[in-house]
């Protein structure tokens, strides 16, 4: 039998950033997909509007169909609830408003965390930074230079955490460059990227990523936001 051998080698990569265009982010269309009756949640709908709803395909399948007590569908379906304000809460609860820098917050003496990227894959209702001011914290190219001259500034400072948002928002080529120039930082030692993509949108670990990310002379901690 003669053997088909393709002209150009087949990618078994998925391109993430394609996948993650294809998020739900009407309710309606979401509980379609899982099987619910989308007016029993015409009272929770609105909530979209102090929060918008982003959902990963790959996430929304893992939600079971047909259930509406669905552990996975409670994190990311709006709720009329999210409009009651109880007296003694707060909308800064780490209270992070107030930054050492535009995207930089210096809490503990020794380690920085960077918002690298201010958007995330999926919008978990429970956000604790869902009011944070991401639109006084987007960074451009002389501010990140400003961040790093901070935190060469800050010899106490040996461990650098990216956060966001979602870090892994960024391109590899934006992560790479920023990693690079904290890595020349000779007092840095560590480097920890929190994330959840791996869990919601797994096709952004590709080998883009792995490979800037284990060239680092740093130490490097992947830690995941993972629920269950």
């Amino acid at each position: 039998m003669e053997q088909i051998i393709p002209k150009k080698p087949i990618s078994v990569e998925s391109n993430w950033q394609k996948e993650l265009a294809k998020s739900f982010t009407d309710p309606t269309k979401l509980l379609d997909f899982l099987d619910l009756d989308s007016k029993n949640y015409r009272q929770h709908i609105k909530a979209r509007r102090l929060f918008p709803m982003r959902v990963p395909r790959h996430f929304a399948h893992l939600i079971e169909k047909g259930n509406p007590n669905d552990p996975l569908l409670k994190q990311v379906m709006p709720l009329s609830d999210e409009f009651v304000s109880e007296p003694g809460y707060t909308q800064d609860p780490l209270e992070e408003h107030d930054t050492a820098g535009r995207g930089v917050l210096h809490k503990y003496d020794s380690r920085v965390l960077l918002m690298v990227k201010t958007g995330c894959a999926v919008n978990c209702r429970y956000c604790f930074r869902r009011h944070f001011p991401y639109q006084d914290n987007a960074v451009s190219k002389r501010q990140w230079d400003d961040a790093l001259a901070y935190i060469a500034s800050h010899p106490n400072i040996n461990e650098v955490i990216f956060s966001g948002g979602d870090p892994l928002m960024a391109n590899d080529n934006q992560l790479a460059w920023l990693a690079e120039e904290i890595a020349a930082i000779h007092h840095v030692k560590r480097l920890r990227i929190h994330t959840r993509l791996p869990v919601v949108l797994p096709e952004r670990i590709d080998h883009a990523f792995t490979t800037w990310l284990t060239r680092l002379p740093l130490q490097t901690v992947l830690v995941l936001h993972a629920n269950h």
